[in-house]
């Protein structure tokens, strides 16, 4: 399991963002918790029973994630795009290599619409993580505006027009349903100093 944060300017501009391994520890099980919140809805979507695994974290800034974001593929992938309202507000992502997206979509879903099954599983998964803040930080946080989006990650996320010292979180997960395996990525875009308000929750939980 990876932990990293790309230090200096690759998380913020001023001052150098500097991430412990201790908060990085804490992301990753804040995560892991936050992406497990929405398994019971993607088992009831899909007709299986669902697991979702973070097994790496990253964060750049938005304007080094073309050099250094953790990313699905330098081509064309199929996502599910929206935004955070509330505590925290950003923007946020699902992104799979296309064949991964459909694979997902079909599984327990034969004789439905895959792209609008596509778009409920990732809305379902991404709700879950907008739950996961909303407990953390013990305020109201919603994830809206769900839409399928088939373009490459840097384009998905450069079009937000966020400022270049927006944080890119990117998370690496492993999502298992029935037999199948199928690799993911969600990229959590927000301004730096909510990531101080975020590391300051998850250390009052942790005590």
């Amino acid at each position: 399991m990876l932990f990293e944060a790309i230090p200096g300017k690759d998380c913020s501009e001023s001052p150098p963002l500097k991430i412990s391994t201790e908060q990085l520890i804490a992301l990753h099980s804040f995560f892991a918790e936050a992406v497990a919140v929405g398994e019971p809805s993607l088992g009831d979507i899909s007709g299986y029973e669902t697991e979702v695994e973070v097994t790496e974290i990253r964060c750049t800034s938005l304007g080094e994630f073309g050099e250094h974001g953790m990313r699905v593929s330098d081509d064309l992938v199929a996502g599910v795009f929206g935004r955070l309202e509330g505590c925290m507000p950003g923007s946020i992502n699902i992104v799979l290599e296309p064949e991964d997206a459909l694979l997902w979509a079909q599984i327990g879903n034969l004789n439905g619409d895959a792209l609008d099954t596509f778009v409920s599983l990732g809305r379902v998964l991404l709700e879950g993580i907008a739950t996961g803040l909303s407990e953390v930080l013990k305020s109201d946080s919603q994830f809206k505006g769900a839409t399928l989006v088939e373009e490459s990650e840097l384009m998905m996320l450069v079009k937000t027009h966020a400022p270049s010292d927006t944080l890119v979180f990117s998370l690496r997960l492993e999502i298992d349903v029935r037999d199948e395996r199928v690799s993911a990525i969600s990229h959590l875009m927000i301004e730096p100093k909510y990531l101080t308000q975020l590391l300051s929750a998850l250390s009052a939980a942790a005590h």
